[in-house]
């Protein structure tokens, strides 16, 4: 549930934040690099990092197809990440209906097919031809490599295979017959096979394609998984699998004390009161941070603290599963009458499945 390491925020479009991979820039720079090595000089070396970033900039907006579609459904969505095979946009939760999964998943390639019209009109009236020709002037070359990246972009998207959206396109038409869970099982049996041939074919012509085949491979396992999950939590209420045991502190408590408390009773995770009523949850790394700003007389108000995800008693897992992916820096702590009553994290919610005999499960959620 946390956010990939190196990984940086960009930028804000219509309150969804772009992030980009470390991974991303590297490829910016190998691609530079190339172009250099390759005598090509500074004019083809811009045009060729040119394309990629407005590739990336469509893949953007393939993205935010995605997300407004969501959006409409009531589903927000967490961020946009940019990776050098492109990019996916963190939906909060899967949409409830089949049909709105289906709209969100080809709303993207949809983007790809209109911007690839408009590209082949504008070289149309320009006299030119969809053929690659290095003679043609810069405006025309660009149009032409980008009316091709369009189409391939769509096909490529509408593979059957997740994460890919033709994966799940496919899992939301499956879904209108069949229970979700099995229609996530065949989706993401076909993506691993994919996934296989993708590695086949890399291995013994473009090693791009094992990267894709990874990917594709280890994106389909996650989402079986997480459906998994997902159905055997269904109906199970919070309180049947919170942590009990629980200590806490206050605002006012020294840090030094929590700190004790935690080396005590061997709790990782205090939930902070004030004044009945649950502010937060202290960590180890918070009394460390806390008592190297403000000294051994630090207070645990001296101390950042993690948000508190408020879940009642008798809420259902699944949903709880929801809340936590959609808060992931939050820790789910259950309250009753705004106070404490036990803790809930993701382990924890895997560690029930798997102890209960409800399906197993291999997934950090």
């Amino acid at each position: 549930m946390s956010r990939p390491r190196w990984a940086w925020n960009i930028g804000t479009i219509v309150g969804i934040p772009i992030r980009i991979h470390a991974t991303l820039i590297l490829l910016l720079g190998w691609i530079a690099f190339a172009h250099w090595l390759g005598g090509l000089g500074p004019s083809a070396t811009i045009v060729g990092v040119l394309l990629v970033a407005i590739v990336f900039a469509i893949i953007v907006v393939h993205e935010l197809g995605h997300a407004l579609m969501a959006r409409r459904f009531g589903v927000h969505t967490r961020d946009i990440l940019l990776l050098p095979i492109g990019g996916i946009a963190s939906l909060e939760r899967i949409p409830d209906r089949p049909a709105q999964e289906l709209a969100i998943a080809v709303v993207g390639p949809a983007i790809n097919v209109v911007l690839a019209g408009l590209l082949w009109a504008g070289i149309q009236l320009a006299g030119g031809s969809l053929t690659v020709n290095p003679s043609d002037p810069l405006g025309m070359a660009l149009a032409v490599r980008l009316f091709w990246i369009n189409l391939v972009l769509a096909g490529f998207n509408l593979l059957p295979a997740f994460p890919l959206d033709g994966g799940r396109a496919l899992r939301a038409l499956l879904a209108l017959w069949l229970p979700r869970e099995t229609a996530t099982q065949i989706a993401a049996g076909l993506g691993k096979a994919l996934a296989a041939v993708f590695a086949v074919i890399g291995l013994l012509y473009n090693p791009w394609l094992v990267l894709i085949a990874v990917v594709v491979w280890f994106g389909a396992r996650h989402e079986a998984d997480l459906v998994r999950l997902r159905s055997s939590l269904a109906g199970v209420p919070a309180r049947a699998a919170m942590l009990r045991r629980i200590e806490t502190v206050t605002v006012d408590d020294s840090l030094e004390s929590a700190a004790s408390v935690m080396t005590a009773t061997g709790s990782a995770l205090l939930p902070v009161v004030e004044q009945g009523r649950t502010v937060g949850v202290l960590t180890p790394e918070d009394v460390r941070t806390g008592l190297d700003r403000a000294g051994p007389e630090a207070s645990v108000a001296d101390a950042p603290v993690h948000e508190v995800l408020a879940l009642a008693p008798n809420e259902p897992l699944d949903r709880v599963l929801d809340r936590l992916q959609a808060a992931p820096g939050a820790i789910g702590v259950v309250v009753d009458h705004e106070a404490p009553v036990g803790i809930l994290t993701p382990d924890q919610l895997v560690s029930y499945v798997a102890l209960h005999g409800r399906g197993e499960v291999a997934t950090s959620a």
